[in-house]
C-alpha cells in the first residue's frame, strides 16, 4: 500500500508540473516583455537565415548591383551572323570583348554596365538585336571580427547581406551587439542595424557586401538601453543607437494596438545630473494611420540613452477575452468568447467539432485563473521541514500539494452531446481546452510478468488485462492493485467502481518494500504512457 501511495504521489507531481507549465501566452494579445536586449526573436531569425544563406531574396536590382572582377557576362548578337560572347570582368575592372574591344566597368552598376557593353558592341555590329545578361556572380573575400563566435576571412558574393556573412563564422555570441555593427568599405563607414532590419524590414540596415569589406561586431552596450512597454504590440528593450527617434522604437515594437491611448505618450528620461527624472508627454494622435509614411511625424523626438516609453491603455477599454482550443478538433486555435455566455459546447462547435480520432472523455479544461491563484499557507508550509509540521499542517500540505491545480472536472462528451448538462460550463478568459488523440490500449505496470500496453477491449476487466500481460508476477500485492484514469483519478481495482477506458493504467504493487529506483522507473513509465494528456498540455505554451 505504501508503494502505491508513493507511485500515486509521483504521478500527481508529474502531472501538476505539466499543468503549471501550461501558462496562457499573453504576447499575442498585448505583447510580451522581452529580454534586456530584446534580441531573442531576432536571434531566432538569424539562426533561420543560416538555412537560406546564399539564396537571393529577390531578383538582382540592376540599379543597385555593383559589378566587379569575376562577374561573368554573356552577350548575344543577332545580325547576318549570330554571335555569342562569354567573358569575365578582369581584376582591373575591365571587360574584354573578343574582336570588339575593352569596356571599363570599374565601380559601375549592372544597369550602367549593360548600356556600356551594348554601346561598345554597336560600334562593331550594325544590329538592333543585342542582349547582355549577367550569367554568373563573382566570389570574393570579406573579413569578420569582433564579438562573434569566431573571427575569420570568408568567401562571399554580392547577393549576400551582412548577417549571412556573419553566419559563416558561426554567428553571434551572447554578448554581441546587433544594432551597432560597423561595415568598413574602402574609405567609408556603414552602420548595420539587424534589429531594425528584422523588425521593420529596413534593408538599408543590412546591406549587401562587396569584395574587401570588413565587418566589425562590437559588444552589446547594456548601459544605453531604451525600452517601450504598455499597450504596444511588442514590449521591447533594445540597445540605443545615435539618431534613434520615437518612431524608430515604436516601429520596432510593431506599432500600436487598438487599445493604445495616443493622446499622452509618456517618455521618462534621466536628467544629465543622473539624479532627477524628467517626464515628457506627447500627443501622437496624428500617428494612428501615418506611422509608416515617409513624411515627418509630429512630435517625433530624438531619444536618448536610457529613455523609457510608456503607452497607456484607453480609458474604459475592455480587452477581448480568449480561450485556446488545442488537439483533435477540426480548427484548433485561439477564439474570442463573450463572458457569461460562451460555454464549452459553443467553442467546440466553433472549432469545427471533434475529429474522428478525438479522445473526448480524456479532454481537459485548464483554468488559467486557478493556475495563477496563490495559497499563502501552502507557500509557508513549503519552507518548513515535514518533521516540524503539526498533524493538521501536514494533512493540509499533502492535500494541497497533490491538487491538480487549474484542472476543471468536466465531462466533455456530456457537455457537447447535451448542452443543458451541468458539464457544459461557462468559459472564462484564458481558459485552455485540450482534446487528446484517441488511443486503443490499456497500460499495465508493476508486478506483472510482461508489463506494457495491451489492446483495449470494452468487454475486459482488469484481471483480463493482467492475464494478457503475463499474469501477476512474483510477490505481487493482488489486493492492492489499482487503476489510474487518464485524468489522474485512482481506484482500487477490485472495487469495480469505475469503467476502464483507453489510456487507463493498471498498476500492481509489490508485497514488500522496493528500491527508490524501481519506484521512480515505474512512475516514469506511467507518466510517459499518459502522453495523451500531458504531452498535449505542454504544447499549449508553444502555440501562438
Amino acid at each position: 500500500m505504501k508503494y502505491k501511495k508513493i507511485i500515486s504521489s509521483l504521478f500527481i507531481l508529474f502531472f501538476n508540473y505539466a499543468l503549471l507549465n501550461a501558462q496562457f501566452d499573453d504576447e499575442a494579445v498585448t505583447g510580451g516583455v522581452e529580454s534586456a536586449q530584446d534580441t531573442s526573436k531576432v536571434k531566432q531569425l538569424l539562426e533561420g537565415s543560416k538555412m537560406t544563406g546564399g539564396l537571393l531574396d529577390g531578383a538582382i536590382n540592376p540599379k543597385e548591383y555593383i559589378v566587379g572582377p569575376g562577374d561573368e557576362f554573356i552577350v548575344n548578337i543577332v545580325s547576318s551572323k549570330s554571335v555569342q560572347l562569354k567573358t569575365l570582368i578582369l581584376p582591373d575592372g575591365r571587360l574584354l570583348l573578343n574582336n570588339i574591344g575593352v569596356v571599363d566597368l570599374a565601380g559601375k552598376t549592372l544597369e550602367e554596365s549593360y548600356e556600356l557593353i551594348e554601346n561598345k558592341v554597336r560600334q562593331v555590329y550594325n544590329s538592333k538585336d543585342i542582349s547582355v545578361v549577367l550569367s554568373n556572380i563573382r566570389r570574393f573575400k570579406v573579413t569578420v571580427s569582433g564579438q562573434t563566435y569566431t573571427q575569420a576571412t570568408v568567401d562571399a558574393t554580392s547577393t549576400e547581406r551582412v548577417n549571412e556573412v556573419i553566419n559563416k563564422v558561426g554567428g553571434f555570441d551572447e554578448k554581441s551587439s546587433l544594432r551597432n555593427i560597423t561595415l568598413l568599405r574602402k574609405d567609408s563607414v556603414i552602420k548595420v542595424d539587424l534589429v531594425k532590419f528584422f523588425n521593420i524590414g529596413d534593408k538599408s540596415s543590412n546591406p549587401y557586401v562587396i569584395g574587401g569589406d570588413q565587418i566589425i561586431v562590437p559588444p552589446f552596450n547594456r548601459k544605453s538601453v531604451i525600452e517601450i512597454n504598455g499597450e504596444i504590440a511588442k514590449r521591447i528593450e533594445v540597445e540605443y543607437i545615435e539618431g534613434d527617434k520615437l518612431s524608430t522604437l515604436i516601429k520596432m515594437a510593431q506599432g500600436f494596438l487598438r487599445s493604445s491611448d495616443l493622446t499622452s505618450i509618456e517618455v521618462t528620461r534621466l536628467e544629465p545630473n543622473g539624479i532627477n527624472i524628467e517626464k515628457i508627454y506627447l500627443d501622437l494622435t496624428s500617428w494612428s494611420n501615418n506611422l509608416y509614411n515617409t513624411s515627418e511625424l509630429e512630435n517625433d523626438i530624438l531619444l536618448q540613452p536610457g529613455d523609457r516609453v510608456y503607452v497607456k491603455k484607453k480609458e474604459n477599454w475592455k480587452s477581448p477575452s480568449y480561450v485556446k482550443v488545442l488537439g483533435e478538433v477540426k480548427y484548433p486555435g485561439k477564439y474570442t468568447i463573450e463572458l457569461g455566455t460562451t460555454r464549452i459546447s459553443d467553442i467546440i462547435e466553433r472549432a469545427g467539432g471533434f475529429q474522428e480520432n478525438a479522445y473526448e472523455s480524456a479532454s481537459i479544461l485548464i483554468r488559467q485563473k486557478e493556475l495563477e491563484r496563490t495559497d499563502s499557507e501552502l507557500e509557508r508550509l513549503k519552507t518548513i521541514d515535514r518533521s516540524e509540521m503539526t498533524k493538521s499542517e501536514l494533512k493540509y500540505f499533502q492535500a494541497r500539494i497533490s491538487e491538480k491545480k487549474g484542472l476543471m472536472a468536466v465531462n466533455f462528451k456530456k457537455a457537447v452531446e447535451d448542452p443543458s448538462s451541468v458539464d457544459n460550463i461557462l468559459l472564462q478568459n484564458k481558459d485552455s481546452i485540450i482534446v487528446p488523440e484517441k488511443i486503443d490500449f490499456i497500460n499495465i505496470q508493476g508486478r506483472v510478468n510482461n508489463p506494457g500496453n495491451v489492446q483495449y477491449n470494452p468487454d475486459f476487466d482488469y484481471l483480463d488485462y493482467i492475464a494478457l500481460a503475463g499474469g501477476f508476477g512474483y510477490r505481487a500485492d493482488i489486493d492492492e492493485t489499482f487503476v489510474t484514469k487518464s485524468k489522474g483519478e485512482q481506484f482500487l481495482a477490485e472495487d469495480y467502481n469505475y469503467v476502464l477506458e483507453p489510456g487507463d493504467t493498471i498498476l500492481v504493487p509489490p508485497e514488500e518494500e522496493v528500491t527508490f529506483f524501481e519506484i521512480f522507473t515505474t512512475a516514469l513509465t506511467i507518466a510517459t504512457q499518459l502522453v495523451t494528456v500531458v504531452g498535449v498540455v505542454i504544447t499549449l505554451v508553444r502555440l501562438q
